[in-house]
């Protein structure tokens, strides 16, 4: 072979494995991007959404709703292991209105509250692992954080934390309301409807509340979140809310109800009313997620 012709042949290599190794390393943003100009043959992907809320290293503090940091390691590792790639929201998105590829087996990471060990403990092992997680906060919380100059670490994320996990590429910011989630004083559960509470006086509510933690991320972080996480996993499941969130800018909903998702391609209703597993110390992957 002539000179020339191994040279062209060694620069082609080069640039193909220096293609793979940059791909390889793209934060989670910039890869979904590539990944949404290429059509996705499958007419609807099933998906897993786990849902997580406080990080502990005590484990007299775990319960319900914190579990060891340990543990969840131990869950990026297992969905590692069995060949899940962890998606950002606005991969599902793409998927669903458009056909943009997805991942063979897909899984969606989600936080919510807000808490400041999810920025100390739960970000820097989602940058260990490559894998993106969509963080929904409660924006009068964080509001409150963000002016305090001491705060206990248990307490909520600030504004700054979140602006950083944002800019990482690998964290999206979710609406968990503005102060909905503790107002109990209503009767209202989260941002539930009031049974027998007229549609035009929850759909102000909703508009309200959720519009200033709208405004207030996309201030922050300078865009919108893409996906509301219902308080307590209550919502009107006849769908009546789906029409205001969209108004908002919503692509999608979060509830619970520890059954797996089916997303269709050409289909965005199918990203509303998503289901999760909620994560607590007994929880077993591989008791509830395909191998």
């Amino acid at each position: 072979m002539k000179k020339n012709n191994l040279i062209t042949v060694f620069f082609l290599l080069l640039l193909f494995l220096t293609g793979v190794y940059i791909q390889t390393r793209l934060p989670a943003a910039v890869s979904a991007s590539m990944m949404a100009a290429v059509k996705d043959t499958r007419s609807e992907v099933s998906l897993p959404v786990l849902m997580y809320h406080g990080l502990t290293d005590d484990p007299a503090r775990t319960g319900e709703y914190f579990i060891l940091t340990g543990d969840f390691e131990k869950d990026l590792q297992w969905l590692s292991d069995h060949g899940y790639t962890g998606v950002t929201f606005r991969q599902l998105s793409d998927y669903a209105e458009n056909g943009a590829q997805l991942p063979e087996k897909p899984v969606l990471i989600t936080f919510d509250d807000g808490y400041y060990n999810n920025y100390e403990k739960a970000f820097p092992l989602l940058q260990k692992y490559h894998i993106p997680a969509v963080i929904s906060v409660i924006g009068s919380e964080t509001e409150l954080a963000s002016d305090q100059l001491y705060r206990p670490g248990g307490g909520p994320l600030t504004w700054r934390e979140i602006s950083e996990m944002f800019s990482s590429g690998l964290v999206e910011i979710g609406n968990h309301t503005w102060n909905l989630h503790r107002n109990d004083a209503t009767g209202r559960k989260g941002a539930d409807r009031i049974p027998g509470e007229a549609f035009e006086d929850y759909r102000t509510a909703l508009l309200e509340d959720l519009g200033t933690a709208q405004q207030r991320i996309m201030e922050e972080v300078g865009a919108p979140a893409l996906v509301f996480a219902w308080p307590y996993g209550a919502w009107p499941t006849d769908g009546s809310a789906d029409p205001i969130l969209r108004e908002l800018g919503f692509k999608g909903s979060l509830t619970s109800y520890q059954i797996m998702n089916t997303i269709r391609s050409g289909s965005p209703d199918s990203l509303f009313g998503l289901k999760r597993f909620l994560r607590t110390p007994d929880f077993v992957l591989a008791e509830h997620l395909p191998e």
